[in-house]
């Protein structure tokens, strides 16, 4: 995450493509090549759904250059974008209740 969005507020488009908003937590999220963008995304554990189910499932019509993310939300702010690593999408990661 660059520094200039380091902590920022949501933008409106970006509440509207977080399936689960306005729920605080982590999100699977797809983000823009050049800015972290949220292009859309997912709340972590929706449905029951563990994050390797929720990343397979995400639309592959994003633009090229696009990465997978974990997004934490707080309000209606991001606090912190980290890479997804998908080499640990057969790990079953604990998610808060």
């Amino acid at each position: 995450m660059s520094a200039a969005n380091a902590i920022r507020k949501l933008e409106d488009y970006e509440e509207v493509g977080l399936i689960g908003y306005p729920c605080d937590g982590d999100y699977i999220a797809v983000v823009g090549d050049h800015e972290d963008w949220l292009l859309g995304g997912e709340l972590c554990g929706f449905n029951g759904a563990i994050i390797a189910e929720q990343a397979a499932a995400l639309p592959r019509y994003y633009p090229r250059g696009c990465r997978l993310v974990l997004a934490t939300i707080r309000k209606d702010w991001v606090v912190a974008i980290r890479s997804y690593d998908d080499t640990q999408a057969n790990e079953r990661p604990e998610l808060p209740s």
